[in-house]
């Protein structure tokens, strides 16, 4: 249920012409958003409880870009908003695109109290959607008939992370254990959500046989040895698949290919483009510090800096690779 959901908004995360999205209640209240701009919500929530006996698929023209409105069942809303240069006809239907994932999905209502913008909240209907299906009486309840994704083969590791060749020009294949690692059901998914969070999964969206790591880092706005990190951890179990060292030459190849690569933010656009709560962060922007460093500086939240960094892109926010 909420991996539906989870996977389509991951598709709008990643997508250079969606500057924020939101999903939100019939009543006009975010309950997930990613670098949706907090100012545009009274006006969304207007056109809302203005449209709700009756919304279709509406748009809102604004400073910032266009806002799409459409509804996804009876309970929710998807909000995306699309850089200022999109056309409307192929913001609406990047949109359905995103609905079309979501066909045959059943999201439970929201609860009566819940914490906004929480990203959290993807588990928190998860969780309602497994209490409503235990509780629900047997001559009800509905059957799923599918077969359930193949789970790894829990066996000791032939190889450790330091046996693959990961460099920032790596291309990254889908392993055997692909599929099962992205399942909700299954354990292996279960260990990588403890081990990375969300961020786990984010990468593995990306992983398609044709983006390299450097590409993958800098779509994500996330500091290249992060990502190979998490490449490693996968490619262990099977989850993709990448380049090996050789045995005799392991240890001298992992010290020559890998190096420390990370990526730096660089802001080359007009300062008269930033927001006021935004400054701090954007003033650190010269291609020297890494998300992590200017968060450190700032004492803002590393997630708080990473949504700032998104915001900035169409107006020369850049990612600056450096091997220190």
């Amino acid at each position: 249920m909420s991996g539906d959901l989870e996977r389509a908004l991951s598709k709008l995360r990643f997508d250079e012409q969606v500057i924020g999205y939101s999903l939100m209640t019939k009543q006009g209240r975010p309950f997930v958003s990613f670098s949706f701009p907090d100012e545009l919500f009274p006006r969304v929530k207007d056109s809302i409880n203005l449209y709700k006996s009756d919304l279709r698929l509406m748009t809102i023209d604004t400073d910032q870009g266009l806002v799409v409105l459409s509804p996804v069942d009876d309970n929710w809303i998807l909000t995306v908003l699309y850089v200022p240069e999109l056309q409307l006809g192929l913001a609406i239907a990047k949109t359905k695109n995103v609905l079309r994932l979501l066909e045959g999905s059943v999201l439970p209502p929201p609860p009566d109290d819940f914490e906004e913008s929480s990203e959290d909240n993807l588990q928190v209907l998860e969780s309602i959607a497994m209490k409503a299906a235990a509780t629900a009486p047997e001559s009800l309840a509905v059957t799923k008939v599918s077969t359930p994704a193949a789970e790894p083969v829990t066996e000791e590791p032939e190889l450790s992370p330091e046996s693959f060749i990961i460099t920032p020009s790596t291309v990254p294949k889908r392993g055997p254990a692909y599929a099962s690692a992205l399942s909700l059901e299954s354990s292996l998914y279960e260990e990588m959500k403890q081990a990375h969070r969300n961020f786990g999964f984010d990468v593995l969206m990306l992983v398609d046989g044709i983006l390299s790591v450097e590409k993958i880092a800098d779509s994500m706005f996330q500091p290249t040895e992060r990502v190979v990190n998490l490449l490693k951890w996968a490619a262990v179990r099977k989850i993709i698949e990448v380049p090996v060292h050789k045995a005799e030459s392991e240890a001298e190849t992992s010290k020559t290919t890998m190096g420390r690569f990370i990526k730096c933010p660089k802001y080359e656009g007009p300062l008269d483009k930033v927001q006021a709560p935004d400054i701090e962060i954007v003033r650190l922007c010269d291609g020297t510090k890494t998300p992590e460093q200017i968060a450190e500086i700032t004492g803002i939240p590393h997630p708080k800096v990473i949504q700032t960094l998104a915001r900035y892109r169409k107006y020369g926010m850049k990612m600056i690779g450096r091997t220190i």
